[in-house]
């Protein structure tokens, strides 16, 4: 038994955009995630230069890796029908095109990404962004790459075929319980935004699912929101949880850390304090 505890990762850098400015960019995140007591990253619809993953292989940290979008967002659909509950049972036409191309680059994917002992665990589908025979690309997903765990539709339009119960949840409390049959992943939750004058991307727009206004104020509640969520949520099952996000991405500011990485917005040790209590509390829960 192992609790992945995450942080959303995006991958983008202001000096960059794609890429950091030099390796130690890399490095930078992956330390910083490790500092504050995390032991995973789920890198966002994107893939990164191999030089991510060998340092995350180096380094030691847990990769949950997306398949790239393989269509356009839609606010109904994405949005509106999944905040009201609706998640199941929708999928969208796509052209032979498209299916062919995408499961093109999910194999590109898997094949690059083979033999990096820190990625564990694909996610095929998020939020149902071009989502399309995802029973049927599970399938071939695990045929051809059978030593990863796989989240076919990460957050919104469940299917019957995935490793995981793979759930988002935004802007309400976090009340999820297991249900024994397959492991229970919260693969995005918070969102909680800090903006810091003279580090932030933009002056007037702001992204974020929740605003606070000084550091205390965001240091205190991600501590109501791991102490008083998450631990109950793990001591109910949850295996793994993904807080949106490491760093700040243009106008989102809700990471850990600001878009030029100069301004770290939490206590370090406090956030290691959360997290080794996370995990005393699930290792206690089975036994390790």
């Amino acid at each position: 038994p192992y609790f992945f505890n995450g942080l959303l990762d995006q991958g983008y850098y202001p000096d960059g955009i794609y890429t950091p400015y030099s390796p130690e960019g890399y490095i930078y995140d992956i330390t910083l995630a490790k500092n504050m007591g995390f032991n995973m990253l789920r890198k966002h619809i994107k893939i990164e230069p191999e030089l991510f993953y060998y340092y995350c292989d180096k380094l030691g940290i847990v990769v949950f890796q997306d398949m790239v979008n393989c269509g356009k967002y839609s606010f109904f659909l994405d949005t509106a029908l999944p905040t009201i509950g609706i998640k199941r049972g929708l999928s969208r036409p796509v052209s032979k095109r498209r299916r062919a191309y995408f499961e093109s680059t999910v194999k590109a994917t898997q094949d690059i990404l083979y033999n990096h002992p820190s990625v564990c665990y694909y996610t095929i589908f998020n939020e149902g962004w071009g989502q399309h025979n995802a029973n049927i690309l599970y399938k071939k997903c695990k045929e051809y790459d059978p030593t990863r765990i796989y989240d076919t539709a990460s957050g919104w339009f469940k299917v019957s075929q995935s490793d995981v119960e793979s759930e988002h949840v935004y802007f309400k409390k976090i009340n999820l319980e297991s249900n024994g049959k397959k492991p229970l992943v919260l693969s995005e939750f918070g969102g909680y935004s800090y903006k810091v004058a003279e580090h932030s991307f933009n002056v007037s727009k702001n992204y974020g699912y929740r605003t606070c206004t000084t550091r205390e104020a965001f240091m205190r509640d991600m501590e109501e929101l791991y102490r008083g969520q998450i631990i109950t949520a793990v001591e109910k099952g949850l295996c793994a949880s993904v807080l949106t996000q490491i760093s700040d991405v243009e106008d989102e500011t809700n990471g850990l850390v600001t878009y030029d990485r100069r301004v770290i917005k939490t206590d370090t040790e406090k956030m290691k304090d959360i997290n080794r209590e996370i995990s005393d509390i699930f290792n206690k829960k089975y036994n390790i």
